[in-house]
């Protein structure tokens, strides 16, 4: 009773060991076309001049555009420069009227005192 239950079950495994190594041949000769189909793919991308045209256009594009954003960079620095010195001006401006304007307050102040202490 043993015997043909032990050799049912080798049967079975020699079937699913047969089917998985042939499942495996298939995966593996999947794979393998799949890469060549992926290279063929690639090389015609990398030779094909409609992608290089584009690719230098891009590359000139983004030379321009750091061209311009390098003379924006320094417009904005000359202008902030300038509006730099217009504000230490103004502040200076505004220091010598303070200064004047207690001078002034003190004269005047000094002046009524005298006046008053007569």
């Amino acid at each position: 009773m043993r015997s043909p239950l032990i050799f049912a079950v080798c049967a079975a495994a020699l079937s699913l060991a047969a089917c998985s190594d042939q499942h495996a041949t298939q995966v593996k000769e999947g794979a393998k076309a799949a890469a060549i189909d992926i290279k063929d793919a690639a090389h015609e991308i990398a030779t094909d001049p409609d992608v290089r045209e584009a690719g230098t256009a891009i590359k000139d594009s983004t030379k321009q555009a750091g061209a311009d954003l390098k003379e924006a960079a320094g417009e904005a620095t000359d202008k902030m420069q300038a509006a730099g010195e217009k504000a230490g001006d103004a502040a200076k401006d505004a220091g010598s009227d303070i200064k004047a304007g207690a001078k002034k307050a003190g004269a005047d102040t000094k002046q009524e005192i005298h006046e008053a202490t007569k």
